[in-house]
C-alpha cells in the first residue's frame, strides 16, 4: 500500500505539473477550497442555515423561476459561452485574451446559439403581462453571465424593437416586429450625440419633409449632432430609429423618431450614411458602439413612428396633443424599459460581487485575538461585516424595489406613466450607485484576490460603471424626481386638494414624530422606520418648494430657480427613493409567514432602514434625529450585523445547484487508517462529482493539521478538488448539512458492501459505490 501510494503522489505530481504547462482548464478556477495548513474550514460545514433557501430565491427571483432555471441550462450546455462547473455551480468567465473585435463576435454567435434554442420567442409577437415577466426573466438570466450580450440584446428588442412597439402604429408592427424577432434584421437606437445626451429635447439632426417626393429628408448638421455611442451600430445594425428635430414649413415641430436603414443585407453601409468607430472601452466591448452620420438621407413617409403625430402625404403636421411640452413627454414615455432593466440588472451585479466577498470573507482568516490562537475568520470582525452586511441589505432591499418596478411596468397603463416614469428614474439611479459602490467595496474585501479578473468584481465594475450616464445621468434623473414631486406638491397645494400619487400620501396626515429616546424595539420597529423616512422626504418636499419659490419672488425663472436649489433637490429625490424602497421591503415582508424566514428579513429591513438613517446627513442635517439618536441608530447597526452575521452563508445559497453533493460521513466511532483515509478521498475525487468528507483524523493523527497529514494532503490534492471538494474534520451540524437542498441522495457510511473481502476498500471501491448506488447506504 505504501509503495501504491508512492506511485499515486508520482502520478498527482505529473498531472499537476501538465496542467501548468498546458494551461489546463481545470486550474483557471477561482474557487476557495479547503486548505488544512490554514486550519480551513469551509462555511458549508460550520455556517448555520436556519431558513429554507429555496424559499428565499422564490421570494428574490419572485417571477418565472422555472422559466430562469430552463435558461441557465440552455446557457450551461452552450460552448460559446465558456461554462466551466465547479462544486454543483456554473462559472462562466470570458476569454480575457480576446481583442475587441473577437468579443463583438462573440456576442453575435451568443445571440445566434440562444435564437436557435427558442429563447427569443414571444420577446415582440406576444403581448400580455406572462409574456413580458417572461422576458424580463430571462434578461434578468442573461445579464448574469455576459452584460455584453445583454445590453445588445436590450438595444436589438427593448429600443429599437420596443420604440418600432409603442412608438409605431399598425403599419410600423406588421412591416417590422416579425423581423426584428426572427434577426431578419439587426437594430439599434439613435438618440444620443456627440453634443446632446440627457437633454433629448436640445438634439441637433434635423428631418424636414419634401411634399414633390413625399419623403423625408434627414441630415447631420454639424459636428456636434453626430449619433454617439449607438450600440449595434459600429458592426452589425441594418437599421436604426433615429430621434430628430421635425422641420415642418421652417416651423420646429420637436423631436420625433424615423426608421432608417443604414446597411444592407450583405453588411454594406447605404448610401448618404458614414459610420465610425467609437473605440476600446473600459468594459462592454462586446458592445460594437459606433457614430452615424445623416447626408441627406431619403426614407419614405411611413417611416415616421406616428403614435403621437403624423405628417399627412400634403405636408400638414398633425397630433392630437397641442402642448409641445405634453407631447414631448408621451413620445418618451414608453421607452422606460430601459431604465427598469437597467436598475435590475444593477441588483444582480451587486449580489454576484457581494456572493464573491462574503464567501471570501468566511473562508479568509487574519491574526490571532489571543496568544497562540487561530486566526479569525475576516467576517468574524466587526469591522469587517460593517463593510458587507449593511451593502447585503441594501441589496435585499433593491431586490424588492426592482420586483416592484418590473410589476409596475408590465401593468402599465397611460394613467400609471408618470409615475412609472418617476420611479424608474429613481430607482435606476438608485440602484446603479449602489451597484458601483458595492462593487468597489467588495473588492476591497477580497484584498488580492479581489483583483484577479476571474472572480469577476473587476470586471464586473467596467462592464457596469456606464450604467450610472446612459439611459439619463443619474443626477439628472434625481433632478427629475424632485422636479415632478415639486410639481405634485404644487398642484396639491393650488387645489388644495390632499395629495394622491407617488406615494406622497403619507403628507396628508399628521406630521411623524421622532421618539426622544430610541429603544431597540422601537428602532426595529417598521412604523418607526417609514415614520422617519416619511418625516425626512415631507420635510424636504416643502423646503424645497419653498426655496424655489423664494428665488422666483426675487426674478429668477422657475427653471433657474430649481438649478439654484439643486442640493435640496438631489437631498430630496434621494428620500423618496429610500422611502419607496422600504415600502417594496415592507410589503415583501408582509406576504411572509411567521418563522425563521420572516425573522431574517426584518433584520434585513432593520440594517436598510437604520443604514439609510445613518449615512444620510440630511437626518442631522435638518433635525429628524438629534446627535444622541444618531448615536443609538449607529450602535444598533452594530448590533445588527453581529446578529446577521450567523445568516451571512444562508443569504446567498440560494445560487446552489441543487442535488449536486455528495455528503460522505462515517460516523464519531470509526477512525479510519491514514491509507484508507487517502483512497477514500482519491475516490471521491475520481467521481468528477461535488463533495463534502466529514471524516475523523486518521489514526495517529491528532487532527487533519497534523504536519505530516497536512503534506500527505497537499501535494496536489486540494489544487485538483478545488471548488468541488471540502474535507472537514471536526464536529458539523448534520441534519443542517443533510437538509440544504445542494446536498443530493447519496450519504455514504462505513458499513457498505464495496469493501474487499479483507475488508479494505480502494479508491476504485470508493468510485465504484458513488457511482453505481442511487440512494442512501
Amino acid at each position: 500500500m505504501a509503495q501504491e501510494s508512492s506511485i499515486n503522489r508520482a502520478s498527482r505530481r505529473t498531472r499537476i505539473l501538465n496542467n501548468h504547462l498546458v494551461q489546463s482548464p481545470s486550474d483557471s478556477t477561482s474557487c476557495l477550497r479547503s486548505n488544512s495548513c490554514l486550519s480551513y474550514t469551509p462555511a458549508e460545514v460550520t455556517e448555520r442555515l436556519d431558513f429554507d433557501t429555496k424559499k428565499m430565491r422564490k421570494i428574490l427571483d419572485f417571477h418565472n423561476l422555472e422559466d430562469r432555471d430552463w435558461l441557465f441550462g440552455v446557457i450551461k450546455q452552450g460552448k460559446v459561452f465558456n461554462g466551466k462547473e465547479r462544486g454543483g455551480r456554473l462559472f462562466v468567465l470570458p476569454d480575457y485574451n480576446q481583442t475587441m473585435e473577437q468579443q463583438r463576435e462573440m456576442t453575435m454567435k451568443r445571440i445566434e446559439y440562444l435564437f436557435e434554442r427558442g429563447v427569443f420567442d414571444g420577446w415582440l409577437m406576444k403581448n400580455g403581462v406572462e409574456a413580458e415577466l417572461k422576458k424580463l426573466a430571462f434578461l434578468d438570466v442573461i445579464q448574469n453571465f455576459d452584460q455584453s450580450l445583454a445590453v445588445m440584446l436590450g438595444v436589438h428588442f427593448f429600443l429599437w424593437g420596443g420604440a418600432i412597439q409603442f412608438m409605431g402604429t399598425k403599419r410600423h408592427h406588421d412591416k417590422w416586429l416579425r423581423d426584428t424577432e426572427t434577426f431578419g434584421l439587426k437594430g439599434c437606437f439613435s438618440m444620443t450625440e456627440l453634443g446632446h445626451g440627457s437633454n433629448v429635447r436640445g438634439i441637433e439632426t434635423v428631418t424636414t419633409y419634401d411634399l414633390k417626393t413625399g419623403e423625408f429628408v434627414i441630415n447631420t448638421p454639424c459636428e456636434s449632432a453626430q449619433k454617439y455611442w449607438i450600440g449595434g451600430a459600429a458592426n452589425h445594425a441594418t437599421h436604426t430609429i433615429v430621434f430628430s428635430q421635425l422641420n415642418i414649413d421652417g416651423v420646429n415641430q420637436g423631436v420625433h423618431a424615423f426608421i432608417a436603414q443604414i446597411r444592407d443585407a450583405d453588411g454594406n453601409i447605404c448610401p448618404n450614411i458614414r459610420i465610425a468607430e467609437c473605440g476600446h472601452k473600459i468594459g462592454l466591448n462586446g458592445v460594437d458602439n459606433g457614430r452615424i452620420w445623416f447626408d441627406n438621407l431619403r426614407i419614405p413617409r411611413e417611416n415616421l413612428l406616428n403614435s403621437v403625430a403624423d405628417v399627412s402625404p400634403d405636408g400638414h403636421y398633425l397630433s392630437a396633443i397641442k402642448d409641445p411640452d405634453q407631447r414631448f413627454a408621451a413620445f418618451l414615455a414608453p421607452l422606460t424599459s430601459g431604465r427598469v432593466t437597467i436598475a435590475t440588472s444593477a441588483v444582480f451585479s451587486s449580489k454576484v460581487g457581494l456572493a464573491t466577498a462574503i464567501r471570501y470573507s468566511l473562508s479568509r482568516r487574519a491574526f490571532s485575538v489571543t496568544p497562540n490562537g487561530p486566526e479569525v475568520l475576516l467576517l468574524d470582525y466587526p469591522s469587517h461585516q460593517r463593510r458587507l452586511l449593511p451593502l447585503l441589505a441594501k441589496s435585499y432591499a433593491m431586490t424588492f424595489g426592482g420586483n416592484y418596478l418590473k410589476m409596475m411596468y408590465v401593468n402599465r397603463t397611460p394613467g400609471s406613466a408618470k409615475t412609472l416614469h418617476v420611479v424608474s428614474s429613481a430607482f435606476k439611479a438608485i440602484f446603479t450607485w449602489h451597484n458601483m459602490r458595492t462593487l468597489q467595496e467588495c473588492r476591497e474585501a477580497c484584498g488580492g484576490q479581489g483583483l484577479k479578473t476571474e472572480n469577476k468584481i473587476g470586471h464586473l465594475k467596467g462592464e457596469f460603471d456606464v450604467q450610472s450616464t446612459f439611459e439619463g445621468d443619474n443626477n439628472v434623473l434625481m433632478q427629475q424626481v424632485s422636479k415632478a414631486l415639486l410639481s405634485e406638491y404644487a398642484a396639491a397645494k393650488k387645489k388644495n386638494k390632499p395629495f394622491k400619487g407617488l406615494g406622497l400620501e403619507h403628507m396628508n396626515g399628521p406630521v411623524p414624530v421622532i421618539p426622544s429616546n430610541l429603544t431597540r424595539s422601537t428602532l426595529r420597529s417598521s412604523q418607526f422606520q417609514m415614520n422617519a423616512f416619511c418625516l425626512r422626504e415631507r420635510d424636504l418636499l416643502n423646503r424645497f418648494a419653498a426655496e424655489v419659490s423664494l428665488y422666483q419672488s426675487k426674478g429668477e425663472s422657475k427653471e433657474h430657480a430649481f438649478i439654484l436649489s439643486y442640493q435640496l433637490a438631489e437631498d430630496l429625490g434621494r428620500a423618496f427613493s429610500d422611502r419607496a424602497i422600504l415600502q417594496t421591503f415592507i410589503d415583501a415582508e408582509a406576504n411572509v409567514s411567521a418563522g425563521s424566514l420572516k425573522n431574517v428579513l426584518g433584520l434585513l429591513r432593520s440594517m436598510y432602514a437604520l443604514i439609510c438613517l445613518e449615512e444620510d446627513a440630511a437626518f442631522l442635517r435638518y433635525g429628524y434625529l438629534s446627535t444622541d439618536n444618531a448615536a443609538a441608530v449607529r450602535k444598533e447597526v452594530t448590533k445588527l450585523c453581529g446578529e446577521l452575521r450567523p445568516h451571512a452563508l444562508a443569504l446567498w445559497l440560494g445560487e446552489f445547484k441543487a442535488n449536486s453533493v455528495i455528503y460522505c460521513a462515517f460516523g464519531s466511532e470509526c477512525t479510519l487508517e491514514k491509507d484508507q483515509f487517502e483512497e477514500l478521498l482519491l475516490g471521491l475525487e475520481f467521481t468528477g462529482m461535488p463533495f463534502l468528507a466529514a471524516l475523523k483524523p486518521p489514526a495517529a493523527y491528532e487532527s487533519l493539521d497534523s504536519g505530516g497529514f497536512q503534506v500527505a494532503l497537499s501535494e496536489g490534492f486540494q489544487e485538483r478538488i478545488c471548488g468541488r471538494g471540502m474535507v472537514h474534520g471536526g464536529w458539523v451540524q448534520q441534519q443542517l448539512i443533510l437538509e440544504h437542498p445542494s446536498v443530493g441522495s447519496l450519504w455514504i457510511r462505513w458499513e457498505w458492501k464495496w469493501r474487499r473481502e479483507d475488508g479494505l476498500f480502494t479508491k476504485e471501491t470508493v468510485f465504484k459505490a458513488v457511482t453505481c448506488n442511487g440512494g442512501r447506504e
